[in-house]
C-alpha cells in the first residue's frame, strides 16, 4: 500500500493542489515560500502520531484568498493504491462502499481530514439558500456570526470526490457566491467519506516519520522514544543462545557486586546511613545500600548500546554529538531506514518524510544518498530545492510548487507523457539544466554564445539579471528543444518557456539557380532550409501549447547582435584574434561595412576563427550600458517573464536615466539634460515615472522591453 495523491483545500497556503505520488522515492521541490512545510505538516496531520489527532485549526490555517474563512471547510485528503486484503486496508477501501468495480479500483481506498463547521451551521446555510428573498447581505450576517469553535474536525473514509474541482467543491460544501448550500440531512455521505469504523485507528498501522532540517539527531538517539537503534536491537536477546546469556549475565553480576564492594563506595554508604541516623534517629532512618545497577537482562542491556562514530576520514570514534552535523544526520536517516526496513514489517504502509537534507549534506552526498534511497521498501518524501537532488530525480515522481497570486500552486511535469517521453527528458535532466524546474520562466537556447552574451548584456542594459526576474537560461546544445520543452504545458509545468533559436536567413547573395552555387552559397542555402523547416516545425510543435512560443533570429545570434549598431563591442576584440596590423585594421573596415554581406561575413568568421563561446567571453568583456539588445531577445525576456512586478521595472528605468541620460558629464554641459533631469526627479509615482520613461526616450531598448510587456 502507499499514498497515490494527496488533495489539500483551503489550508494556509494552498486553496486548491493536487498532488501526485509514486511508490517508493518522491520529491516535493520549489522555491522558497512555496508551501513545502506546510505540504509536509498537513500530510503529518493525518498519519504522524506524533501529532493531536484532533487538531483544532485556527483562522489563519485557512487560505487567506478565501477573503471570508467563515463558512468554508478545510480538506485533506490521502489517496491509496495497492490495498492489500487486511482488515485495515479494507477499512479504507472504496470498492467497499460499492462505488468502483475494477479490479484496478479496488485496490484503491482513501482517507479524509474535515475541519467543517458543526450541523447547525450547516443546517442554517442550507435552510438561508432555499429562502426566495435571499441575498448577500443576509448571507454575511450569518456567516458573520461564526467562530472558530463553531467547527468541528472529523475523519472519513472511502470517499472518492476530488473537492480541488470548484464545482464538486461547491456542490458539497456551498456556493457562496450563488447562495446556494446543500442539505446536510439528505446528501449522501458516503460520497465523500464514511466515518473510519472505531475500532481502527489508522495512526497505528501507518508509520510516519518526519526527519525535519537540521535536526536534533544527539538528542534523539539519546531517547528511547525516537532513537531507532533502541528499536533495532528490541527482542535481540531472544535470538542470543542460551548458554552464551547465562555467561554475560554471570559476568555483569560479578562486575554489580565488584562495584558495589569498593572501599570508596561503601565510606559513601556507611557515611549516607549515619548522617541518616543522626537525622531523624534509629526508629525511622531508613536503611540504605549503593548498589551497581548495570542491565542484567538482554533486552535491558542491549537497550543501553550506544553508537560510537567517527568522520570518514577519522580513525577515532566519539559520542554522536562530536561528529558533524551532516555525518550525524546521515547515520540517523540510515538507522530509520533499517528500522522500517527490520522492524516495521507489521505495519500496511511505512512513510518517511525528509525535509530538506541539503540543509545539512553537501552535493555529492546528496546525489548519492538520492540515488541509494530507491533501494528501500519505504514510501519516501524529500522536500528540497536543491538542483543536485532535482537533477537525479524521476520526474514522474516529482511535484513542482511555486508560490503565484499568494497561493500556492502544483505541477506535474510527467502528467499525459508517454514512458519514452520522459526517460529522455530524465536523461537530460543534470544539475545545471533542472533548475528550469525551479524557474518562474525559462529561455531554451541553441549554444555557448547565447548562454554567455545574453544575461551579460541584460544586465549592463537594464540594471537587472535574469537570476532577478525569474528567468533561467537553459543551454540545450543544439537545436533540439522539443525534448525538454514538453514539460511546459498548461496541464505539466504552466508557466512559460521561451525557445530562442536562428532562422538562418541568408544575408549573402544566393543565385537563382542552386546549382550555381559556389561552396559558401550552398552551405548557406542548406542553412537557410534547415531554418525554413525548424520555424516551421517549432511552430507546429507550439501550437494550442500556451506556454512555449518559439522567437527567431532572423540570421544568426552573431549578426543580429551586429545588426544591433554593435560593432564597437566586437571591434574591441579583434586585437586579441589577429595579430598583424594590417588584418586587425581590414576587420574593423569590415565590421564598420553597412552592407551586411561584408559585415555578417566578418563577423561570423571572428566566431568560428576563436570558436564562438571562446568569442563570446571576449564580447562580454566590452558589452555596456549603450550595447544594443536585437527586438526577438526583448520579446522573449518579456513573453518569459510576465510574473515580473512594476519595482524591477522602475529599477531598470532609474538605471538606465541615471548611466544614459543624465550621467555626471551630461549633468555639467547641457541645460536641456539637466532640465528633464529635474522633471524626473519631481515624479514620485513608480506609474508616472514609467510613462514618462517611455514618452521621453520611445527609441531605448527599456522602452522596447516594456512595449513588449505590454502586447
Amino acid at each position: 500500500m502507499h499514498i497515490s495523491k494527496f488533495i489539500i483545500r483551503n489550508f494556509r497556503n494552498f486553496e486548491s493542489a493536487d498532488f501526485n505520488f509514486k511508490e517508493g522515492v518522491n520529491t516535493i521541490i520549489g522555491e522558497n515560500g512555496s508551501g513545502k512545510t506546510n505540504f509536509f505538516y498537513a500530510l503529518r496531520l493525518m498519519l504522524d502520531d506524533t501529532l493531536p489527532r484532533y487538531i483544532g485549526f485556527g483562522e489563519r490555517d485557512f487560505n487567506r484568498n478565501l477573503g471570508n474563512w467563515q463558512g468554508h471547510w478545510i480538506i485533506l485528503t490521502t489517496h491509496f493504491s495497492e490495498l492489500d486484503l487486511s482488515e485495515e486496508s479494507q477499512a479504507l477501501s472504496i470498492h467497499a462502499c460499492g462505488q468502483v468495480d475494477t479490479e484496478e479500483e479496488k485496490a484503491k481506498g482513501s482517507y479524509i481530514l474535515c475541519f467543517r463547521p458543526k450541523s447547525h451551521i450547516r443546517q442554517e446555510l442550507y435552510e438561508y439558500s432555499q429562502k426566495e428573498d435571499k441575498d448577500k447581505n443576509g448571507l454575511e450576517n450569518i456567516l458573520s456570526q461564526i467562530n472558530i469553535t463553531d467547527y468541528e474536525t472529523v475523519y472519513l473514509c472511502r470517499g472518492y470526490l476530488n473537492f480541488s474541482k470548484d464545482d464538486i467543491y461547491k456542490s458539497y460544501v456551498g456556493d457562496f457566491e450563488n447562495i446556494i448550500f446543500p442539505n446536510p440531512n439528505e446528501q449522501q455521505k458516503q460520497k465523500y467519506g464514511d466515518y473510519l469504523p472505531r475500532e481502527i485507528n489508522l495512526y497505528n498501522e501507518i508509520s510516519c516519520t518526519f526527519i525535519k532540517a537540521l535536526r536534533d539527531v544527539a538528542s534523539d538517539l539519546r531517547s528511547y522514544s525516537n532513537n531507532p537503534l533502541v528499536r533495532l536491537l528490541k527482542g535481540k536477546g531472544k535470538s542470543i543462545e542460551i548458554e552464551t546469556q547465562n555467561d554475560l549475565v554471570d559476568s555483569i553480576n560479578e562486575l554489580n557486586s565488584s562495584i558495589a564492594s569498593l572501599n570508596e563506595v561503601i565510606d559513601v554508604q556507611k557515611g549516607i546511613d549515619d548522617s541518616l541516623k543522626q537525622a531523624v534517629g534509629t526508629t525511622y532512618a531508613p536503611n540504605i545500600e549503593i548498589r551497581a545497577e548495570l542491565p542484567n537482562k538482554m533486552d535491558k542491556l542491549l537497550q543501553s548500546l550506544r553508537l560510537w562514530v567517527g568522520d570518514s576520514d577519522d580513525e577515532d570514534r566519539g559520542q554522536i554529538a562530536e561528529l558533524s552535523l551532516g555525518g550525524a544526520n546521515l547515520i540517523f536517516l540510515s538507522l530509520k531506514l533499517l528500522e522500517y526496513e527490520k522492524i516495521k514489517t507489521d505495519k500496511v504502509a511505512n512513510v518517511l518524510l525528509i525535509e530538506e537534507p541539503e540543509a545539512h549534506i553537501h552535493t555529492h552526498i546528496q546525489k548519492t544518498l538520492f540515488d541509494n534511497l530507491h533501494q528501500h521498501n519505504t514510501q519516501i518524501f524529500v522536500s528540497t530545492h536543491s538542483t543536485q537532488i532535482s537533477s537525479v530525480s524521476k520526474i514522474s515522481s516529482v511535484n513542482i510548487l511555486s508560490c503565484e497570486n499568494k497561493k500556492s500552486v502544483v505541477f506535474n511535469p510527467s502528467f499525459d507523457l508517454d514512458n519514452n517521453e520522459v526517460v529522455r527528458i530524465e536523461r537530460y535532466l543534470d544539475a545545471v539544466r533542472s533548475d528550469l524546474l525551479f524557474a518562474k520562466g525559462v529561455l531554451l537556447i541553441e549554444g555557448d554564445a547565447e548562454q554567455i552574451l545574453i544575461p551579460v548584456i541584460f544586465k549592463k542594459v537594464f540594471g537587472l539579471s535574469l537570476d532577478e526576474i525569474g528567468i533561467s537560461l537553459i543551454n540545450i546544445g543544439s537545436t533540439g528543444f522539443k525534448n525538454i520543452a514538453r514539460i511546459f504545458h498548461q496541464d505539466r509545468v504552466n508557466r512559460r518557456c521561451g525557445i530562442i533559436t536562428d532562422f538562418d536567413e541568408s544575408f549573402i547573395s544566393l543565385p537563382i539557380n542552386k546549382d550555381d552555387d559556389n561552396p559558401e552559397q550552398k552551405k548557406a542555402r542548406n542553412s537557410q532550409k534547415s531554418g525554413i523547416e525548424r520555424k516551421a516545425n517549432l511552430e507546429l510543435f507550439c501550437e494550442n501549447n500556451m506556454c512555449i512560443k518559439p522567437f527567431f533570429a532572423k540570421n544568426t545570434f552573431e549578426v543580429d547582435m551586429l545588426l544591433e549598431s554593435n560593432a564597437y563591442e566586437f571591434k574591441n576584440v579583434v586585437h586579441k584574434i589577429y595579430k598583424t596590423d594590417s588584418k586587425i585594421k581590414e576587420s574593423k573596415s569590415n565590421l564598420d561595412s553597412e552592407d551586411v554581406e561584408v559585415s555578417g561575413r566578418e563577423v561570423l568568421k571572428l566566431a568560428t576563427t576563436k570558436k564562438k563561446g571562446w568569442f563570446a567571453l571576449l564580447v562580454a568583456e566590452e558589452v555596456n550600458v549603450e550595447t544594443g539588445v536585437p527586438d526577438y531577445i526583448l520579446s522573449a525576456i518579456a513573453w518569459s517573464s510576465p510574473h515580473i512586478n512594476s519595482a524591477s521595472k522602475v529599477k531598470a528605468a532609474r538605471y538606465r536615466l541615471e548611466n544614459v541620460y543624465f550621467t555626471a558629464e551630461l549633468l555639467k554641459e547641457d541645460r536641456e539634460v539637466i532640465e528633464m533631469y529635474s522633471n524626473f526627479k519631481s515624479i514620485e509615482s513608480d506609474e508616472d515615472l514609467l510613462i514618462q520613461f517611455r514618452d521621453c526616450f520611445q527609441n531605448d531598448p527599456l522602452t522596447k522591453l516594456l512595449n513588449h510587456y505590454d502586447s
